[in-house]
């Protein structure tokens, strides 16, 4: 009987064994495959705009805020896609700016 209970968990162990291999195999594919990644359907066209000395964000978000827009939305935006903390600008400072196509 001895025999029947070690050969019963030499089994248990040679499928764990093999799960747990197909589990990594698993996890090294995904760092391996390359990866493909979708624009968002309504993305944004945009530019890149060089600080220049004296500039101030909330000077330069006025000059491309459309006629009649909100300069803080525009500012906002800004801060949003440049991922600033502060309004604060240093010259040649690169700002990725929306682009009405």
């Amino acid at each position: 009987m001895v025999n029947g209970a070690a050969n019963i968990g030499n089994v248990a162990n040679r499928i764990a064994m093999a799960i747990m291999a197909a589990g990594l195999a698993w996890c090294l594919f995904g760092f391996i495959a390359p990866g493909s990644a979708q624009s968002a359907p309504d993305s944004t066209t945009v530019v890149v705009y060089t600080v220049q000395p004296g500039d101030t964000l909330w000077r330069y978000a006025a000059s491309i805020t459309p006629e009649g827009g909100n300069v803080g939305d525009t500012l906002d935006e800004l801060m949003r896609l440049n991922n600033l903390d502060t309004v604060s600008l240093h010259a040649g400072q690169r700002l990725i700016v929306p682009h009405e196509a």
